[in-house]
């Protein structure tokens, strides 16, 4: 019996061969898409409406997309139009068996699948990214204007290459997935616990389809608009180094401090969608989306040096059984008080025109063509203005950091403070690209084992370029030199005290310069320094760029047998991918920018296969293979190298830069899993996966000799080989059978484990576990659908893992490399609906809901501790409304 595959949008008619000549001049021309991947054949089926309404509905279309697709994936569905589970994209994904993220500035914002950064990032299956980045920062993706997330964990010919983790798919609504008119506008407030501020966000949604004389059109508008205030707060060590001067082989922190970081957020989108479909066999559509993010933030550094001080003043003890200090008590020390000011936005937009066409009884043909544009500008002005403190008292770890208490005079009056030194820092990143495909796939009549042959070909081509200003400080009038130096009440406008902190770090206030003003006003700061209000020039040893060319091609064939009355389906096939790169840095020599050109070029073929097995109409078996790849950010690939010659007494000669020699990481993944659907909304199973690694690449500070001078240097390398292993279990069920009001309450469960690491001669003997996994993570969420009331509240753990391996400090006299580590993590979020009517809910959200503390640490977190953080709580209210 001939097995129906899962098809796109347009039904597979048989009729002849009928040429529409519109169709014939876009494939012409070469505009339009890629046969999609089932994710976007999910959401086209021959019914093309999708609409999801509500929390079980969601789960059960999720499920329906995990069990048809021919790939290990797993999806996340909005439970309704603008009603993604989180505001965050990132924060979503955290709720995937495999899937672990980190958190920065009060929002989640790095992925990882199956504790690897090497994914892919699609935007309605095409590639998006970031300027220079070869992926796109998911927090900046409106989940407002998502229709699901796909990740695929397994890969087939016809995806992007690129993702050796995984590949993670966004897919945003088009006009066909509605019925007809669709208007949706949705509108709230969340208020932040630590900024003290409350936000507005609103979103809306308008699409409508029409059937006319010239066949069926629809079209789609979407607009979105967060802003969104934030609070983080940090106390610190830095890395421990001798001290033997003080006390016997004692060992301690050169500075302790705190961070106040506060900003402001605004993202807005929006998006369009255009379809035509002219007849039953023929759909032509385009699509777009522009994206800005704009932030404003500012870091308030409270930089404690007591050993800044007279030697007869300062006193220590070490902490029981070690060398590392445990207090400190010194007097008359200098202390830093800093703010890092920033200003930034970021512009991405990318525009598609497409089209799907069935030319002949089983022949399915698309093209697209899209194009992409990224550009990201920034500024951040430090100043740094100094202090001396009568009375210091320091404590290494009280709660996981450190506690510093000074004292003897007013922290916070600026006459007390002096001008010390300026960083004049900017800089530009900006991507853009081209991207063309072409797809075709053929059904064969009759029932033998090939059920479907596809094949396609892709043409990318992709230029990346960066350039900063000149780093480096420069330095005010001596502050200790009462004829010259400059008080930092000399601008007025300058004088701001640090906000309020939600701990006890042991001094709750101080001065620092106002960080709008270093934006407002960079000139006038600059004159108080230097004397001159001219900015610091574009480093042209900072510049580099990159213009890399793509060409793939595949095939794919679906077949289709039995195995002991087990009816299997498979896809074999493989991708040819070919890139050629030509990157331009500059290493400075002498003071001059000397250009470092380089070219290089690689083919890689990718086979992949993935077999399911109908165990029963509810039990199904999964086996997959795939060789892989991720290539290196273009920063990464940078051939030029900056060079920072040594002081001459404390901090050693250091250089960073990259690496034009890198290979793409290359994967060989196994996958195996089984799937009990044992409810329309329920599913228990089980994966094992074992990927096998080489070259994966990772930062490593060694010593490089450069025109005779010996320079700590850091710069990515390529590892031998590695290999990664674990589990992933997952139940989710709604628990219909109860009685009455309990029949509402469904629950989501899943954990991950994982083992493995790479070895690497370039980094040291023995096997490291890739940097920032965790072996081992969890989720536990509790779901509520009943009598118009919904809820979710989730909780996420993941285990301690490495940040760093070796670290090290620039200050001479270090003491010897340790690893830094971050304690386990954990967040508990949650939501609660009530729908008025069918058309009119409102949503109450929190997140942090525990105030998680952040801890990290080298080696041993009682004896070496380095940073505790604390994010904003958050509670919103959300008004929805749909016709």
């Amino acid at each position: 019996m001939k097995r129906q595959a899962f098809e796109p949008g347009l039904a597979a008619s048989r009729r002849p061969l009928a040429l529409k000549l519109s169709v014939a001049a876009l494939a012409g021309i070469g505009l339009s898409s890629a046969m999609p991947s089932y994710a976007q054949q999910a959401a086209e089926g021959e019914v093309a409406v999708v609409q999801v309404s509500g929390m079980r509905a969601a789960a059960q279309s999720s499920l329906d997309i995990k069990q048809k697709a021919d790939n290990v994936v797993d999806s996340i569905v909005a439970d309704d139009i603008g009603k993604f589970p989180d505001t965050n994209v990132a924060e979503t994904l955290a709720r995937i068996p495999g899937i672990q993220v980190s958190r920065g500035a009060g929002e989640a914002n790095t992925v990882l699948i199956r504790g690897l950064p090497g994914i892919a990032t699609m935007l309605n299956g095409r590639e998006m990214y970031t300027t220079t980045g070869r992926y796109i920062q998911l927090a900046d993706i409106p989940s407002t204007m998502l229709q699901r997330v796909d990740v695929y964990k397994s890969q087939s010919p016809e995806l992007l290459e690129g993702g050796i983790a995984g590949v993670i798919d966004v897919r945003t609504n088009r006009p066909f997935d509605f019925k007809g008119f669709t208007l949706s506008a949705n509108g709230g407030l969340q208020n932040q616990d630590k900024s003290h501020k409350t936000d507005p966000s609103a979103n809306g949604l308008v699409s409508n389809r029409w059937k006319t004389e010239y066949g069926e059109i629809g079209a789609l508008f979407g607009v979105s608009y967060v802003r969104n205030n934030f609070h983080e707060e940090r106390s610190f060590n830095t890395f421990p180094v001798q001290k033997d001067w003080l006390l016997p082989n004692l060992t301690g922190p050169d500075l302790v401090g705190m961070q106040g970081i506060y900003g402001e957020r605004k993202r807005t989108a929006e998006n369009f969608a255009l379809q035509w479909r002219p007849n039953k066999d023929t759909e032509i559509y385009a699509e777009g989306i522009y994206s800005r993010y704009k932030n404003k933030d500012e870091t308030d550094f409270f930089v404690g040096l007591p050993w800044w001080a007279p030697g007869d003043k300062i006193s220590a003890t070490k902490i029981a059984g070690t060398d590392q200090i445990d207090e400190l008590t010194s007097h008359d020390a200098n202390t830093i008080l800093s703010t890092q000011a920033r200003a930034s936005q970021n512009t991405t937009w990318q525009g598609a025109l497409g089209a799907k066409w069935n030319a002949a009884p089983g022949l399915r043909l698309s093209t697209e063509l899209a194009r992409t544009k990224s550009n990201y500008d920034w500024r951040n002005p430090i100043l740094d203005t100094i202090v001396t403190v009568p009375d210091v008292f320091v404590k290494t770890n009280v709660n996981g950091g450190a506690f510093m208490r000074y004292g003897g005079m007013d922290m916070t009056d600026p006459k007390n403070v002096y001008l010390f030194q300026l960083f004049d820092r900017y800089g530009n990143d900006k991507g853009s690209s081209t991207d063309w495909r072409g797809d075709a796939s053929y059904t064969p009549d009759g029932n033998g084992i090939f059920q479907e042959f596809s094949a396609g070909m892709r043409f990318n081509k992709r230029i990346a370029e960066s350039i900063k200003s000149v780093e480096g400080s420069m330095g005010a009038p001596d502050a200790f030199n009462a004829a010259t130096r400059v008080s930092a009440a000399s601008l007025p406008g300058m004088a701001c005290t640090n906000r309020e902190l939600s701990e006890n770090y042991g001094t709750p206030y101080w001065y620092t310069p106002c960080a709008s003003f270093l934006l407002n006003n960079t000139g006038e700061v600059r004159k108080a320094v230097t004397g001159s209000t001219t900015a610091k020039a574009l480093d042209q040893g900072s510049f580099f760029s990159v213009n890399e060319k793509n060409m793939a091609i595949y095939g794919k064939a679906r077949v289709g047998f039995d195995i002991a009355s087990i009816p299997v389906d498979g896809v074999l096939g493989v991708r040819v991918t070919r890139t050629e790169a030509d990157s331009l840095g500059y290493s400075m020599v002498d003071g001059v920018p000397v250009a470092t050109p380089k070219s290089s070029s690689s083919t890689d073929a990718l086979p992949s296969a993935s077999f399911k097995a109908t165990l029963r109409k509810d039990l199904y078996a999964r086996l997959a293979y795939a060789k892989t790849m991720s290539r290196p950010e273009f920063s990464q690939l940078n051939p030029g190298t900056a060079y920072v010659n040594s002081n001459g007494t404390t901090t050693q000669a250091t250089a960073s830069g990259g690496n034009p020699d890198l290979k793409p990481f290359i994967g060989q993944n196994l996958d195996a899993s089984l799937e009990w659907y044992f409810a329309p909304t329920a599913v228990a199973s089980g994966t094992v996966f074992r990927h096998n690694f080489d070259g994966y690449i990772v930062n490593r500070s060694v010593p490089e000799v450069y025109q005779g001078v010996n320079y700590l240097t850091s710069r990515p390398f390529n590892t031998d080989k590695g290999h990664l292993q674990g589990v992933e279990l997952s139940y989710q069920q709604f628990y219909d059978s109860l009685p009455g009001w309990m029949s509402g309450f469904g629950s989501q469960l899943n954990y991950t484990y994982m083992e493995g690491g790479v070895t690497s001669s370039k980094i040291g003997p023995g096997e490291l576990t890739f940097p920032g996994m965790s072996k081992s993570s969890y989720n536990i969420v509790l779901l509520y659908e009943k009598y118009g009331i919904s809820g979710r509240l989730a909780y996420n753990w993941r285990s301690k893992f490495a940040q760093v391996y070796g670290d090290t400090s620039a200050i001479k006299g270090t003491a010897p490399n340790r690893d830094l580590y971050t304690a386990p993590t954990s967040s508990l979020d949650g939501s609660l609906s009530y729908k008025f009517t069918p058309n009119l809910s409102l949503t109450v959200t929190g997140t942090n809901l525990l105030n998680f503390k952040y801890v990290d640490y080298w080696t041993d977190a009682n004896v070496y501790p380095r940073d505790t953080r604390r994010y904003d709580r958050t509670v919103g209210l959300m008004l929805n409304w749909k016709n």
